[in-house]
């Protein structure tokens, strides 16, 4: 029998090989420009600098708050950039291959030896130069201002596993600021080094740490203040950005050129 490709001892591995992924990767970056108005980030540059600095792998742990997190954690990979790559609950991934192209790998909770695959294959990924791993260690898709913030003990095994992980919080929120379509808005902390002996309080400090981000994200998204913000992506011109530009060349006015796409 022919082994499926990107398969291996009871887990779907990443397949970020010939043509379909680039298929995917525009398919993807289509969709978000479609549903909405911009992607707005903070502390990227950051981020940017610590990775030229020390291009190890990382761990982004982000709090899970819509179907739309996926998409989203490949636009951001290809942005910053890292290798980028996620995991994904295997029959998920098995109904959804073609997340494989942009670096989903599956997780089987319910399967121990499956499981232990899966951590060992994370490890081996986070072994490559400038490797970025998605985690969302809520386990499910969960309202941003849901408090406290659970974690499930997948990240304490991994870091079991790795005896060392460089971890990101990331918080993400979807919001409407004045515009047609939704924003999405992104921040991320500071990279932090946790070593194996520090296991015993990782999800709760972890927990902490991306609530903080989200936080200070929701404060952010609240003032409506694009200047706390950086965009990384637009889509299409809203209806009421077009009607000003319609109603200001009747008017005379010249308005503003719009900001490149």
């Amino acid at each position: 029998m022919t082994r499926e490709r990107g398969t291996d001892s009871g887990i779907v591995r990443a397949y970020k090989h010939g043509w379909p992924r680039m298929a995917v990767h525009q398919m993807i970056v289509r969709s978000v420009r479609k549903n909405f108005h911009a992607v707005r980030v903070q502390g990227l540059d950051r981020l940017r600098a610590e990775l030229d600095a020390d291009d190890s792998g990382l761990i982004f742990a982000a709090n899970h708050s819509c179907w739309w997190d996926v998409f989203l954690a490949h636009t951001l990979n290809e942005s910053i950039p890292v290798d980028g790559y996620g995991m994904m609950e295997h029959f998920n991934l098995r109904r959804f291959r073609f997340f494989q192209r942009i670096g989903a790998y599956s997780v089987d909770r319910a399967n121990p030896s499956s499981l232990r695959e899966s951590l060992r294959y994370t490890v081996e990924l986070l072994a490559r130069r400038r490797a970025g791993i998605w985690v969302f260690p809520q386990g499910l898709v969960a309202p941003n201002n849901d408090r406290p913030l659970v974690f499930q003990p997948g990240l304490r095994a991994l870091l079991n596993t790795a005896g060392r992980l460089r971890i990101v919080p990331v918080a993400l929120k979807f919001e409407f600021w004045q515009e047609q379509k939704p924003e999405v808005f992104v921040r991320f902390g500071t990279p932090v080094w946790v070593e194996r002996q520090e296991r015993a309080t990782i999800l709760t400090d972890w927990a902490q740490r991306v609530t903080e981000e989200l936080d200070a994200l929701g404060t952010d998204v609240q003032s409506q203040d694009p200047d706390r913000f950086t965009i990384l992506l637009r889509g299409p011109t809203s209806m009421n950005e077009r009607y000003a530009r319609i109603r200001a060349r009747f008017q005379g006015k010249t308005p503003g050129a719009p900001d490149a796409y």
